[in-house]
């Protein structure tokens, strides 16, 4: 396929789709509502409670959970993909790294990643494993993509923003839903979750398997993976709700950590409870793990990493008259991580309280201010200020001004981290380390008429300091030292333009496009750039008789990315623009209940390297059945 005219025709459909959508409008205007998007959505990551996604005090993107069944992924950043400004590499068949707006990098530490508002990154690096998260595609309600600062709510690994998976309620399974597909490159995969509510109790279960062999050698194992989790929920008195989960994550995933591929096996385990009465919420949880991989410095000793995370936040609204929303909150957090890559044991103790009002001092303005104040045991006190003013002059149109900082703490490894390589080279951590910070600007308008047409620009600009890497080795004790140090600053700006539309019944289109400009003066070399330009376009049909299809195709431009050499030191290597394409084709039985489809993965094959070190992303064709009772 020639790229060079692939990438023009999906820019040229992007703009069409993007360009026309107004006289498509006003071509449609007898069109019915759909199931694709309703006509206010609302969402709960940004400003930490339930409001229009029109009022919103951030970018944001909703992945519907009839999206995600629509589009035949088989993980989480498989979708996160053909989101607007959201960066995503495939590395190995197990192993995908996303951030935002062009912060991508291998073991990526600057996106805060939730499941039902328990954050599950790493303290360790600060990242998240993606394909070790305790959850199955087929439980996920919606997926809320904030693409802006998130630390005036959610302190520090809200970088660069906040995603959000929230899962379906006992309500909204209502009965059991089981899910079995199969397919090249060894893929299995099986889900089976259950739902219900009786009287004033709920309950969910779900358990399930993943697998799926290695792109470079069909015949090895990239993941191998077992699943469960359950969550009860009861109704109290006086409009209370308690509800308690708990879940674990069995098996062994394919990753790269620095040059070469490394197999590790670990077993993640989490408990959590939840309390609400009125606008009052209290929520905790532990995070637990025990991992073990081999060599970072070949043929050095196997890793040990063990973890365990006990959080607690509370969280209070206040209404004052008609114009005044008031939230506030504090969190405490204890992280203890033991592993022999760093120099000893060590635990942390970090706390945390945030407000946020919101003043409407007109039905069309909303005038939103807010700050959290964050102490670490290392840097002190961080303080992440954000204001944002709204204004909808009419129920379609809607403009957003906003301005936000953020901020990264030192995660374990950069501030302890204690490893000898097979040349000599000893890398220590540093416990002198300023945060990384992030000041990003934004101005966003959105069209949004009805249920069949949503028109979304943003433009961003940010300023981004104090980045977090190695330094220059230096000789201690006649012996090369090398440490973590605060590299320097980068400059970024760029805007996403996004449209969804029904211009018929029976189709969705949805497009988008991305530029970016770096000015990177952060990485060691400093000439590792993001892709300017990216395109996207995904296509859902639902046909006649039962059968529905999706069609998804994106463009990433060139990237450039430091590289860390056996030596220690970086190197400069390219990945070239590519396109990829998805498919899915499923049929619905007369009983609604029972759904035959396959779908393909990177339709034409590409072979595409989207990591320097990664592994070539084949094809991947996969049936299954859908079945529900």
């Amino acid at each position: 396929m020639n790229l060079r005219l692939t990438k023009k025709c999906i820019l040229i459909l992007a703009l069409v789709f993007n360009l026309n959508a107004f006289s498509l409008y006003s071509q449609e205007k007898g069109l019915t509502e759909e199931v694709f998007f309703q006509p206010i959505e609302t969402v709960i990551t940004a400003g930490r409670t339930e409001q229009s996604i029109e009022r919103a005090p951030a970018t944001i993107t909703v992945i519907s959970s009839e999206e995600i069944k629509s589009s035949g992924a088989l993980t989480i950043p498989e979708l996160l993909r053909f989101v607007p400004g959201i960066d995503v590499m495939t590395i190995t068949a197990s192993h995908s790294e996303a951030n935002a707006r062009g912060l991508n990098q291998l073991l990526s530490n600057k996106l805060l990643i939730l499941i039902d508002g328990r954050s599950v990154y790493f303290d360790f690096y600060g990242g998240v494993i993606w394909q070790g998260l305790p959850i199955l595609m087929n439980q996920i309600d919606r997926i809320e993509i904030v693409r802006s600062p998130g630390s005036a709510l959610y302190g520090a690994n809200a970088f660069s923003g906040v995603i959000n998976i929230i899962t379906k309620n006992p309500r909204q399974l209502n009965g059991g839903h089981i899910q079995i597909q199969a397919g090249e490159n060894g893929v299995v995969h099986t889900s089976a979750v259950v739902g219900d509510w009786k009287e004033d109790t709920g309950y969910r279960f779900a358990l399930g398997t993943r697998k799926i062999n290695s792109y470079r050698d069909p015949h090895e194992d990239s993941e191998d993976h077992v699943i469960g989790n359950f969550y009860l929920e009861h109704r109290l008195k006086n409009n209370a709700k308690l509800s308690a989960e708990a879940g674990m994550g069995r098996g062994s995933i394919v990753q790269i950590a620095r040059i070469e591929e490394t197999k590790f096996e670990a077993t993640t385990s989490y408990a959590k409870m939840n309390f609400e009465q009125g606008s009052f919420k209290v929520q905790a949880f532990w995070n637990h793990g025990d991992e073990t991989g081999g060599a970072f410095f070949p043929p050095g000793d196997d890793v040990n990493i063990l973890f365990n995370t006990i959080d607690l936040e509370a969280q209070h609204m206040l209404e004052f008259g008609r114009k005044n929303s008031f939230i506030y909150g504090g969190s405490y957090r204890f992280n203890k991580i033991e592993s022999n890559l760093i120099d000893r044991d060590h635990d942390q103790n970090l706390t945390a309280a945030y407000f946020q009002n919101e003043y409407r001092p007109i039905p069309d303005i909303s005038l939103l201010a807010g700050a959290r104040v964050d102490h670490h045991p290392l840097v002190g006190i961080n303080i992440s200020p954000r204001g944002s003013f709204i204004y909808s002059p009419t129920s379609h149109h809607t403009l957003k001004f906003s301005i936000g900082r953020a901020f990264r703490n030192p995660c374990f490894t950069d501030s302890y981290i204690n490893l000898a390589t097979p040349l000599g080279l000893q890398v220590v951590g540093e416990s002198d380390l300023d945060s990384e910070t992030i000041t990003t600007y934004e101005i966003g308008y959105m069209f949004f008429p009805g249920y069949r047409l949503r028109t979304e620009v943003n433009l961003f600009k940010y300023n981004f300091k104090d980045y977090i890497g190695f330094g220059e080795p230096q000789i201690i004790d006649q012996i090369p030292v090398q440490s973590f140090v605060n590299l320097g600053s980068a400059e970024s700006q760029g805007f996403e333009v996004s449209t969804d539309i029904i211009p018929v019944r029976w189709l969705k289109v949805s497009s988008n496009y991305s530029y970016q400009e770096l000015d990177n003066q952060y990485t060691v070399l400093k000439e590792q750039y993001p892709a300017k330009h990216k395109v996207n376009v995904k296509l859902f049909f639902s046909l006649p008789k039962g059968v529905s299809a999706s069609f998804l195709t994106g463009y990433v431009g060139k990237s450039k990315w430091e590289v860390p050499t056996q030596a220690g030191d970086y190197a400069e290597a390219v990945t070239e623009a590519h396109t990829r394409c998805n498919g899915r084709l499923g049929y619905l039985l007369e009983n609604q209940r029972l759904e035959l489809f396959t779908s393909v993965y990177n339709i034409f094959d590409t072979g595409n390297k989207e990591y320097p070190f990664g592994e070539g992303i084949r094809r991947r064709i996969v049936g299954g059945i859908n079945f529900s009772y």
